[in-house]
């Protein structure tokens, strides 16, 4: 009984305080008899409660979550990471899910099930309401940037921070120019296939199908995005998938003379950073902060990455994970050259070198 009356106040709490306000309330009354009352209003972590299960296509579900006072206001487009113990081993795996939908009280993930990655598989099976789970904060700087023409890109799960951000458009009303291309197997394994059919007259959604049952239906491929969209090089791209996926994309539209600038990629794991050891510069290298009128310099020797070279002289530099995945430091490379990653005249700090004895940048 007492679980059941937890289950209605949790909501109740957050809804009517608000989080800041129970954040104040639980941490001055904070004490062995009241974390052990309930210990997910009186916690010290960020934790949320599965409210709601459903099913999407046989492989997927969404999981709609309450999270405790802990928890930060999320933009669409962001990530949380969630963290289990999917063995009972003492040792947590932690695994990354963007927020497919933000509610005012609650935020949804929607997770395909993958039989060999541990989090997904364990949610699929023993995910259900009133289990609490451990997460993070929101995350990420994959997220709408107030451009008026977007293309969205994605594929198989890959939708999820797309979608999101284009349900959180669609609710402000703004005049936004939307495409939405999606890339799956067949209907079947669609992912938000109706609500994606159901958009409004702003938004033009076209489906792609790598396997589908009626061969005869026409399946646009992801190099064929600039006939499908005339207007591609006016419009900002959001590409999130699997890295073959993206791969290909990125290639057809460097093939086609889109501006990279205007592109935003996500990812779910470290990406791949190939380095020119033939191009990394042997003596030293000025680096100019443009826009904050700062400059320093990189004893290429020290084998520093242009952060790790700021950070020991002083000098911050907006970051997140520090492997060129959240994309938080991305900067305009200005003039110079660079050794490590790069997506058209942008770089990521955290894993570029200096390439050249003169770097400016935005």
């Amino acid at each position: 009984m007492l679980g059941k009356m937890k289950q209605k106040l949790h909501p109740l709490l957050i809804k009517h305080l608000g989080r800041d306000r129970l954040e104040y309330f639980a941490s001055n009354t904070m004490n062995i008899a009241t974390q052990a009352f309930d210990s997910f209003i009186w916690s010290y972590q960020c934790q949320a409660k599965i409210i709601e299960v459903r099913q999407e296509t046989a492989d997927t579900k969404t999981f709609v979550l309450l999270p405790n006072q802990h928890f930060k206001q999320p933009l669409p487009g962001q990530h949380i990471e969630i963290t289990v113990d999917t063995d009972n081993s003492g040792s947590p795996t932690a695994r990354c899910y963007t927020l497919s939908e933000i509610q005012q009280d609650t935020v949804s993930i929607t997770v395909k099930n993958n039989p060999d990655g541990k989090v997904s598989s364990w949610l699929h099976q023993y995910g259900r309401a009133g289990m609490i789970l451990n997460i993070s904060s929101p995350r990420g700087q994959f997220i709408y940037r107030s451009q008026e023409k977007l293309l969205f890109v994605s594929a198989g799960s890959g939708v999820t921070p797309c979608f999101a951000m284009l349900k959180a458009l669609e609710s402000t009303k703004k005049p936004v120019d939307i495409a939405f291309y999606y890339r799956t197997r067949n209907p079947e394994q669609t992912i938000f296939q109706k609500q994606l059919e159901q958009t409004g007259q702003s938004v033009t959604v076209n489906f792609s199908y790598s396997q589908p049952k009626d061969t005869s239906s026409q399946a646009h491929l992801p190099h064929q995005l600039a006939e499908m969209y005339p207007d591609i090089n006016e419009r900002h791209i959001y590409l999130c998938g699997p890295e073959s996926f993206k791969n290909e994309v990125v290639a057809h539209l460097k093939s086609t003379g889109y501006d990279l600038d205007n592109l935003q990629v996500e990812n779910f794991r470290p990406p791949e950073v190939s380095v020119d050891e033939s191009s990394r510069l042997e003596g030293r290298a000025s680096v100019l902060l443009k826009e904050r009128n700062i400059q320093f310099e990189i004893d290429a020797q020290t084998n520093q990455t242009i952060l790790e070279a700021a950070e020991s002289q002083g000098i911050q530099l907006e970051h997140g994970c520090r492997t060129g995945m959240c994309g938080t430091c991305r900067t305009r490379l200005i003039s110079g050259k660079v050794s490590g990653q790069q997506l058209g005249n942008s770089i990521y700090p955290c894993t570029s070198y200096p390439a050249s004895s003169k770097i400016v940048l935005e």
